[in-house]
């Protein structure tokens, strides 16, 4: 039997043997054993308690770091798939540790951050986009042809102008092709120089210079080129004019000029001329009454003979530069007279060339010297004859024509109105642009040596521009000649009286002018022919009027010429406005509309009642 004492300690031993084994289950993470034995010894108990709680705080301690490896581990998570562009992630502010708590709100709080900067940046991204189509939608809409392009020459962005210009759809072009492409080869390479200067330093390069531009059709234009760099980037913006119309108009003014400057020389020229041959001629034929001996008399009559085809040129350089007095001026009838001489030109002309007479139904009559419709006839004849030596076909046409503001636009020289057109066409050799800029000129001449004086077509110019006319030549080599001349039309019939009774209205006319007093002198007339009358000193005043007193208002005269708002665009609202609004248009020349009566500023007061009571009086 055991003592007490060796009861005590084998008791000692195991509770000591189990806190060990404890203590090294806690060191390996097991938290879950406890010491359930209760010891009288306080030392014992003591040492029991310890370890019991130690296991408890290693316990906490332990779920403690496990929450926040896993709440890290959560937020990382979140870091990453925010990071990846899933801002639908959102990190658990729910933890008991609060550093993993205030980690997931600053991950929130950041997240919103980014969110309203991302949200921003799409904004201005938005802003910018819009920008930049209001962008594109105005370059396309302006009147210029414009193109954008990249460092290596390639064409980023075209507007509608430049397809229209080029014959090339925005589909071929943008990102597609290279401006080179659209330029004709004669500047290109001076052209590729500017492109790379430019990038270097834009001084380096001219901003704006002509150039030739070619079109899909292989059809050249100048144009006018402006050309400047885009601000931080190494794309170019430049703006192509065609400009081919503009020197067209240009040349013609510049040709203009120059016949002008002609005609004034060979004036004095001729007037010099005539007073040599004066002097010529009459000692000539002093000589000639004296001298008895025949040989010699035949000689003087060489030099009287040689002196009078002096003279007649002289004559002919008088007809270019309009001075030579008219002769007795006629009405003819035109389509009559051109019947007579047709059988004329037949025989100057011969039979390998076919003649065609285009004339009209109705009888053209103008006032002319006849003797001049000879001298252009038989010029024209002779050279369209000329033209074809192996035969071809010759027509002369004859017809009314009005000309409009549109075609004086593009031919400066021309004013509007009424004209008789004369037309001689030809089938013959053609000719090319530079011999057409001299065709007018005195003593130029194609023909060889001894076979024309080269004063023909300058007499035939002379002779139109002292009627006021004008003359234009078509022609291309191997494809024959047109020459159109245009004489005006003047009013050559007898007046005749108008009842003036019958010419008195009682309706209301809204007329507009925005000057003064040519406006209060057709306002006076009208008033006391019994209209009543409202003013308007502008386009925008008259609109207003109009309507405010539309259903009133049975005639609406608009002037033609106007500020901000032009006649024409007056009526265009007016007829918006009223589509049956009876309408004319006045204008201080004779103007001609299609769909709209026109009247003359400087007609008698008759004329213009008569024309308005008229207008008036038409059913519609």
């Amino acid at each position: 039997m055991s003592s007490p004492d060796c009861e005590y300690r084998d008791s000692l031993s195991e509770i000591l043997h189990l806190c060990s084994d404890i203590l090294i289950k806690i060191a390996q993470g097991d938290t879950t054993q406890k010491i359930e034995i209760t010891s009288d010894n306080p030392d014992i108990q003591r040492l029991i308690n310890c370890i019991n709680k130690l296991s408890q705080e290693v316990e906490v301690m332990i779920n403690l770091t496990h929450e926040l490896a896993i709440g890290i581990c959560e937020h990382f998570d979140v870091l990453r798939r925010l990071y990846l562009g899933d801002f639908s992630a959102t990190a658990s502010e729910e933890s008991s540790i609060e550093v993993v708590k205030m980690l997931g709100q600053l991950i929130n709080k950041q997240k919103e951050r980014f969110l309203d900067y991302i949200a921003e940046i799409k904004k201005q991204q938005e802003e910018i986009e819009k920008l930049y189509d209001q962008q594109r939608v105005t370059l396309s809409s302006v009147g210029v042809a414009i193109l954008v392009s990249e460092e290596d020459m390639t064409v980023e962005f075209c507007n509608e102008e430049f397809e229209r210009l080029t014959g090339y759809s925005k589909e071929e072009i943008e990102g597609k092709m290279k401006w080179t492409a659209f330029f004709s080869e004669k500047m290109l390479d001076r052209m590729i120089e500017y492109h790379k200067l430019r990038r270097i330093d834009p001084s380096l390069a001219p901003r704006q210079y002509e150039t030739l531009l070619k079109d899909r059709y292989g059809n050249i234009k100048e144009v006018l080129l402006s050309v400047a760099m885009i601000p931080y980037t190494k794309k170019s913006i430049a703006s192509v004019v065609d400009i081919s119309e503009r020197k067209r108009i240009q040349e013609q003014l510049i040709h203009s000029q120059k016949m002008e400057s002609l005609g004034f020389l060979s004036e004095r020229v001729a007037h010099e001329y005539n007073n040599i041959l004066t002097a010529v001629l009459g000692f000539a034929t002093l000589l000639n009454a004296k001298i008895e001996d025949q040989s010699l008399k035949n000689y003087v009559q060489k030099v009287i003979d040689a002196a009078e085809r002096a003279k007649d040129l002289s004559k002919k350089l008088l007809i270019f530069g309009r001075k030579e007095e008219l002769g007795e001026i006629k009405e003819v009838n035109l389509n009559k007279y051109l019947m007579d001489f047709s059988e004329f030109i037949k025989a100057v002309i011969g039979k390998d060339i076919e003649f065609v007479l285009d004339l009209p139904e109705e009888e053209i009559f103008y006032r002319i010297d006849p003797s001049h419709l000879e001298v252009i006839l038989m010029n024209l004849a002779t050279n369209a004859r000329d033209a074809m030596p192996e035969g071809g076909k010759l027509t002369v046409g004859l017809k009314k024509i009005s000309i409009d503001i549109e075609y004086s636009y593009t031919h400066p020289l021309v004013k509007p109105g009424s004209y008789i057109l004369l037309c001689i066409s030809d089938t013959g050799v053609g000719m090319d642009e530079k011999i057409k800029q001299k065709l007018f000129e005195p003593f130029f001449t194609t023909k060889p040596k001894g076979k024309g004086t080269g004063l023909g077509l300058s007499t035939v110019y002379g002779i139109v521009k002292q009627y006021e006319g004008h003359i234009h030549v078509y022609s291309e080599v191997n494809k024959g000649t047109t020459f159109k001349i245009y004489l005006p039309t003047t009013d050559t019939g007898k007046k005749t009286s108008i009842d003036k009774e019958s010419l008195k209205g009682n309706e209301t006319v809204l007329l507009v002018d925005d000057d003064e007093q040519p406006r209060q002198f057709f306002a006076s007339i009208l008033r006391e022919f019994g209209y009543t009358v409202l003013e308007a000193c502008d386009g925008q005043e008259a609109l207003r009027i109009f309507n405010e007193n539309k259903d009133s208002i049975a005639l609406c005269i608009v002037d033609l010429v106007m500020p901000i708002l032009s006649g024409l665009e007056v009526v265009k609202r007016i007829r918006q406005i009223k589509p049956n609004q009876k309408l004319i248009i006045m204008s201080g020349y004779p103007v001609s509309f299609k769909d709209m009566v026109s009247l003359e500023k400087n007609l008698s007061v008759e004329e213009i009642l008569y024309k308005i009571r008229e207008v008036l009086n038409k059913e519609g």
